[in-house]
């Protein structure tokens, strides 16, 4: 693809000062997984897309970033949440934090967590109040477009299936497991998950936002307990392999203990493309810049350590690798959300440009 000078390159210059992108030219993104790092990008686009200043246009601005968030978790304060009123909205509560508004009074109030002894002892208030908002609102998808109101969000999040689904694990020794949080806990080899019930149904506003979509990005987050399960929900998949957008894989930055111990980038493409076949994966977002390297010490005494990348191998499997310097800074080894959001507006630019 060739990404001429003239409109697209003024559009990327306006990225690279941060400064938001007219909406006539701005690129229609949906952005898979669920987790915190999901979360990073949407932070990264909201700031490029809108400005922190301009009163929002909720119709423009719900299609301009969608952020479809698996809903499998079933650990800490979500999966306490789980059993008694048939929820997870613990990944949902992340990624609307990520587009809610700076100015938004109550987004403190949503990310904060209980401490000490009692009932309430780590739950997260978000959580809590989702699951008011569910029962007042008569759905969980009511509830979170509330939620989104409430927060002043900028673009939408939407839960990929409203369904209650269990995540199994079948490790490479052929014993199952089920439970999200067991699973990763478990750190074995796992050869493939499923969502139980298979048949469980997209929400119908997932599906039309990746049929819209210019451009989709799975990830960055945890392959089989965060991005995988999202690719499971059998129409989302199949509204994916149908439309027209360019399908983006954000490369993690680190294998995850218990996940993906020893795993290259090829590997993780293996690990979508079994589970997904139908799925295209057009580019996969590589970092090309320095980690931190104390963190590095701190993640290896951990079993954790840099996604090997053969760009070759990429190649080889028919998918383009694009690299750019996207990591970020701090005691964390994780993306940096502006340089995420440049990189994968950059692709969209190419895109629309093609």
């Amino acid at each position: 693809m060739s990404t001429p000078a003239g409109a697209s390159a003024a559009g990327l210059l306006a990225v690279r000062q941060r400064q938001p992108l007219p909406a006539s030219r701005a690129p229609r993104i949906v952005a898979l997984g669920g987790g915190t790092g999901v979360p990073v990008l949407l932070r990264g686009l909201k700031d490029a897309l809108f400005s922190a200043t301009a009163p929002g246009r909720p119709a423009e601005d719900r299609e301009r970033i969608t952020a479809i968030i698996t809903t499998s978790d079933d650990g800490g304060s979500s999966g306490r949440l789980r059993h008694p009123y048939g929820l997870a909205p613990g990944d949902v509560r992340n990624s609307l934090l990520a587009l809610s508004a700076t100015t938004s009074p109550l987004a403190a109030l949503f990310g904060f967590r209980f401490e000490g002894g009692g009932e309430v002892a780590g739950h997260s208030l978000g959580n809590l109040m989702l699951t008011a908002l569910t029962q007042l609102e008569g759905s969980f998808t009511g509830a979170v477009t509330r939620a989104a109101e409430i927060l002043a969000v900028r673009g939408r999040v939407l839960p990929a299936t409203t369904e209650i689904v269990t995540l199994a694990a079948e490790f490479v020794d052929g014993a199952w497991m089920d439970g999200e949080s067991r699973i990763a806990a478990a750190r074995r080899p796992i050869r493939q998950i499923r969502l139980r019930p298979e048949t469980a149904r997209a929400t119908p506003e997932a599906v039309a936002a990746i049929e819209g979509a210019d451009l989709v990005a799975i990830g960055p987050g945890s392959l089989y307990t965060s991005l995988i399960p999202v690719l499971l929900v059998r129409e989302i998949a199949e509204a994916i392999a149908r439309s027209s957008a360019r399908v983006v894989l954000v490369m993690n930055l680190m294998t995850e203990p218990g996940e993906t111990d020893g795993y290259s980038a090829v590997d993780c493409m293996m690990a979508i493309r079994r589970h997904a076949p139908r799925v295209p994966i057009h580019h996969v977002l590589l970092n090309s810049g320095p980690l931190p390297p104390t963190p590095l010490d701190r993640y290896a005494a951990e079993g954790a350590a840099p996604i090997r990348v053969a760009p070759e191998s990429i190649r080889a499997l028919g998918c383009r690798p694009r690299a750019r310097a996207v990591a970020g800074e701090g005691p964390k080894i994780r993306h940096d959300s502006h340089k995420l959001a440049r990189a994968i507006l950059e692709l969209a630019a190419e895109v629309n440009d093609d």
